[in-house]
């Protein structure tokens, strides 16, 4: 059971790490005066995948642990 428990907090520290590497990613596209449309979408696609990482992270966070 134990080892579930490691593998839970081994998920949920990739996902924050890949949390965080996205809102760098996309603070870095909206530092710009402008962007292009290719930009834009590539903007637009990080902002759904740092949220869905983010919903990720809540169900882990929430689901009932196993002793």
């Amino acid at each position: 059971m134990a080892k579930q428990s490691f593998d839970s907090r081994y998920t949920l520290e990739q996902l924050e790490e890949q949390h965080r590497s996205l809102k760098q990613q996309v603070a870095t596209l909206e530092r710009r005066a402008t962007l292009t449309p290719s930009e834009q979408r590539d903007a637009l696609d990080l902002k759904k995948r740092k949220l869905a990482t983010k919903d990720a992270i809540s169900a882990l966070r929430n689901r009932p642990r196993m002793n």
